[in-house]
Parts: structure tokens; C-alpha cells; sequence
């Protein structure tokens, strides 16, 4: 058995690494031979991003070709970024070697899986003896812009944090409702505090109100604050910014104390009418003699949620319900039928990424509210927004996204329309001569507990699109990655294609009537203007 024992370290971050294909990074990693004897080995160096301090290599979301037929949707949080292949390498004792990781290179790619205003890289050795096993690194932290973008990432791994290890997770709307809450108080803190300390009063408004909002995550967050208040310099302004941060959240939870949304998850019994909705369990089962059925309804009440901005959850409620057997209904349900099913011959490739792309639909992602929030991240960074431009912008965006979510439920439980995998497997039942029952029929996407009409990833979607075009302009050019497919970004010329996109993957991943998105789009966007036009 060798005696040389090695260890390895990031060294200088000589450019920070971003999650944008188009903009490169270059970091040094260190091997060290801390043994008593001699290192004469090839190795290859892996690296590795992750949203926190815990590198799960059992779980890793790696997928190099998108599945015609979904079967690989991912199931990881972290990612493989690459490997960085050294023939041999000798290491005398208490010898180091330095590597240079350049992501201009071919060798290693930029993440997928984070939000560029903080998360972890990792570095992994594996020596290619018998003698040595593999190390890891201690994970590095990657930050990029201002105060703001660093906690609205934060606040993004926070709520993955919820769905990982089988924890449920923060829903839609409720994810939405939250990131309202922290950059309300976020943008408050800011706007009292022209003779304080900025960042400390971000770092007061958002750690208080993660912590109150997410008990289970306190720990983590408050490490993070106390990392971030060290890095401020003493001074009275720092002071005073963390107490106005402090009192800014106090001032926003105790607003919302009872705005309805604790008590939005009540018992709800589905309708016996024709296309009315009924329980689905996600993986494409419609019975509930099955092990796992889960006869429940995410949040019937949220549409009673008292809005941050809107007059009533039923503002922006839409009056084009397609009527279930209508000869318009029969064509919506055959588009979805065709272009939507898991083994669809009709969707094509790009299609299929489509749903993928957008899908967000784990409990350990970031949710679709969080996509959005990912796109403003990486506009705000490439515009050189301050930090005082990123408090409104993300407090009106979250705001909107907020409100999107509560008449998106209200929709859906006033018209409780049931969802394409039941009307296509009951279609024999529905008096509609022009639709036609497939027992077996399964979406591409796990069908969500809640009914149909309207889709809330379009009200979501067109919602921010409407906000983001408020302050960029609509034909802003952008290109993203996702956290559903590693290596993959898509290129967009404006934020409402981006919408539409997201709109239509909802269509291609079988779980909703194109109906449900292209209203969905509309309704948001009202609900965005309004947002935007009446914020503050």
C-alpha cells in the first residue's frame, strides 16, 4: 500500500465561472502529496456544481441526450461539469502541482443546475491506481453581482433544499408567495437606508425573513448571514442597515401573518359532473387502488390568498373556458392527445426539450416561479444593474410572480377542469363524437394534483415576461441553461417568446389543453402590467 496521501484545493478563481454558455471562467485547482512516499500516477480531475456545502454523488443530474420518450427525465440536483484527463502525474512528498480549469476549454462546461449569484463548486481526484481512492475538495464558494442576486440565489437553493432527500418541497404558488415576501422586504430595507449599509440591510431583510418562512433551512441561512456580515467592514452604517433589514422583514411577515395562505390546503371533494377534475397520481395512474395514490388537491383555497398587489385573486380571471365536450375542446384534447403523449410519434425533438427545459415540476428544483427569477439574474448581470436597481426590480418581479399564482388557482378551482390524462383515458364517457378513448394514455411530464384550466406555468410565465419587458424592454436577447438538462441552454429574442416557449411546453409534456397556456400567457400578462403600473 502507498504511503502518498493527497489532497486537493481550489486555488485562485482567476475568472468567475457564470452559468451562461457564453461567458467562460478559469479556476486553479491544487494536488498536494501531504504522504510520506512518492506519487507516480495518471489521474483524472472531475468537477462538480452544486447549490450547497454537500456533494451527492449518488444523485448526480447528468444526461447527455434528451429522451424521445421522457424516460430520462432527471432526478439529481448535482452536476458533472467535466473531466480533466492527466496521463501521469509525480508528486514527491510534500510536493503540489497546480491545474488551471478553463471552461473556454472542451474538457468541462458551465452549470446547469445553479443560479449564478451564488452556489459550490467541487473538485475530485481519482488517482488511477489501486492504492489511492479518490478525494474531494471542500466546496468553493462562486458568487457573482451584488448583494441582492447572491440572496435571491439564496433564496432559490432554499427552496430546493425543501424538496431534496424525499422532502416535499415548496409548490408553485406558495415558492412564488415566498420570493414576494423576502424581496418585499429586501426592497424596503433598501429604500429607508441612504445612510446605512446596503448590504447589510439586504442581509438583514432577506436571512430574517428565509428563517421565518423556512424553519427547517436556519441553520444553513444563518451561516450564510454570519459569512456575509463578516465580509462588511465594522462601521455604525453596517449596523444600522442589518437593523433596518431586520425591521423591514419583521414588517412584511407580520403583514401577511394572515393573508390566507396557511390555511389555503383544505380538503377537497372533486365534482362527479362530465370534465369535472379528479384526483390523478403523477406517475399516469386515475385509480385509487393503487399503492401511493394520493387523494388530495394542492391548495383549493389559494385563490382566496389575500393579493400583494391585486385587488382580488378573480381580477384577471378569464371568461374563454373551453366547454369540456365542445367540438373546440374535442380539438384541443386530440392536439394533446397526439403531441403531449409519453410516446409521442407526432412531437418532435426540439419539442420534447421544450417540455423538458421548462419543466421545473421536482420538488428539489427551483420551481417555476424560480426559472424566472434565473432569467432576471442573468439580465440584471449582463446590464450592470446596481444593487439598488436588482431591490425593485426583483421585489416587483417576485410580486408579480406572487400574485400570478393566486389567480392561477383561483382559475383553476372555479372551473375545475379535469386534466388530459383523464378526459383522454375517459373520452368514451364524454358525448363528444369527435374525441376517442385511450385507456393506456400517459403524458411525456407527471400530470401535477391540480385541475387544468388555467396553466399556471403560463400565468407565471407571462407574468414575467411582462414585468422583465417593463424594465429591459420586451426584445431583450438572452440564453439560459436548466436545471432539467444539463448542458443544454436555449436562445431566446425576447421575453415573451420565452413565455410563449414556456406556455407551449406544457402542451408538448401532456398536461394541459393549449387552451389552458394560451390563456394563462394572456391573464399573466395583465396581471404583470398591473403589477408593474401600480407596485409601491
Amino acid at each position: 500500500m502507498s504511503d502518498a496521501n493527497l489532497t486537493v484545493d481550489f486555488g485562485e478563481v482567476i475568472q468567475t465561472p457564470t452559468i451562461f454558455p457564453d461567458e467562460q471562467g478559469k479556476v486553479e485547482v491544487t494536488i498536494t502529496n501531504q504522504g510520506n512516499t512518492d506519487f507516480n500516477a495518471p489521474l483524472d480531475l472531475k468537477l462538480y456544481a452544486s447549490t450547497d456545502k454537500v456533494l451527492d454523488l449518488n444523485n448526480l443530474n447528468k444526461i447527455d441526450d434528451v429522451s424521445a420518450d421522457g424516460n430520462d427525465l432527471l432526478k439529481g440536483t448535482d452536476e458533472l461539469l467535466g473531466t480533466l484527463k492527466q496521463d501521469n502525474i509525480t508528486l514527491a512528498p510534500g510536493e503540489f502541482q497546480t491545474l488551471t480549469i478553463d471552461f473556454a476549454g472542451s474538457d468541462f462546461r458551465t452549470a446547469s443546475v445553479v443560479s449564478p449569484g451564488l452556489y459550490y463548486l467541487f473538485a475530485e481526484v481519482e488517482p488511477g491506481n489501486e492504492d489511492t481512492g479518490s478525494i474531494i475538495s471542500d466546496a468553493e464558494l462562486i458568487t457573482q453581482g451584488d448583494a441582492v442576486i447572491q440572496w435571491n440565489s439564496i433564496l432559490l437553493n432554499t427552496i430546493q433544499a425543501t424538496g431534496k432527500d424525499g422532502g416535499d418541497g415548496t409548490p408553485p404558488p406558495l415558492a412564488a408567495h415566498q420570493q414576494a415576501i423576502v424581496h418585499q422586504a429586501i426592497y424596503d430595507a433598501v429604500l429607508q437606508a441612504p445612510d446605512a449599509s446596503d448590504e447589510a440591510a439586504v442581509v438583514g431583510a432577506a436571512s430574517e425573513t428565509l428563517i421565518d418562512l423556512f424553519p427547517t433551512q436556519a441553520s444553513t441561512i444563518q451561516s450564510l448571514r454570519n459569512d456575509f456580515l463578516e465580509a462588511i467592514p465594522d462601521s455604525e452604517a453596517k449596523d444600522n442597515g442589518f437593523e433596518l433589514g431586520k425591521q423591514a422583514a419583521d414588517n412584511i411577515i407580520n403583514e401577511r401573518q394572515n393573508d390566507g395562505s396557511a390555511t389555503a390546503q383544505v380538503p377537497f371533494t372533486p365534482g362527479n359532473g362530465i370534465g369535472d377534475w379528479q384526483f390523478t397520481f403523477s406517475d399516469g395512474d386515475t385509480t385509487d387502488q393503487i399503492p401511493g395514490f394520493v387523494d388530495e388537491a394542492l391548495f383549493p383555497d389559494w385563490g382566496g390568498v389575500t393579493p400583494f398587489v391585486l385587488e382580488s385573486g378573480n381580477q384577471f380571471r378569464p371568461n374563454t373556458f373551453p366547454q369540456y365536450n365542445s367540438p373546440f375542446y374535442a380539438t384541443q384534447l386530440n392536439q394533446v392527445k397526439e403531441l403531449g403523449a409519453e410516446n409521442s410519434t407526432t412531437r418532435n425533438a426540439d419539442q420534447t426539450e421544450i417540455a423538458l427545459f421548462w419543466a421545473y415540476d421536482r420538488n428539489d428544483s427551483f420551481r417555476p416561479p424560480g426559472q424566472w427569477n434565473q432569467i432576471a439574474q442573468e439580465v440584471a448581470l449582463d446590464k450592470g444593474n446596481s444593487l439598488e436597481d436588482n431591490a425593485k426590480l426583483f421585489a416587483v418581479l417576485n410580486t408579480g410572480l406572487a400574485d400570478a399564482g393566486i389567480a392561477a388557482w383561483d382559475a383553476k378551482y372555479v372551473y375545475e377542469q379535469l386534466r388530459p390524462i383523464t378526459a383522454i383515458r375517459e373520452a368514451d364517457a364524454d358525448n363528444n363524437p369527435n374525441t376517442i378513448a385511450d385507456p393506456n394514455w400517459e403524458p411525456l411530464l407527471d400530470t401535477p394534483p391540480f385541475p387544468d384550466y388555467i396553466s399556471g406555468h403560463s400565468v407565471f410565465g407571462g407574468a414575467a415576461s411582462a414585468i422583465l419587458a417593463g424594465f429591459f424592454g420586451d426584445n431583450t436577447s438572452f440564453e439560459i441553461p436548466s436545471q432539467e438538462l444539463p448542458g443544454v441552454s436555449r436562445s431566446y429574442g425576447s421575453f415573451s417568446q420565452a413565455a410563449d416557449e414556456n406556455a407551449d411546453s406544457r402542451l408538448f409534456g401532456g398536461v394541459h389543453i393549449n387552451a389552458a397556456n394560451v390563456d394563462g400567457v394572456s391573464v399573466g400578462e395583465n396581471i404583470g402590467n398591473f403589477v408593474f403600473d401600480n407596485f409601491g
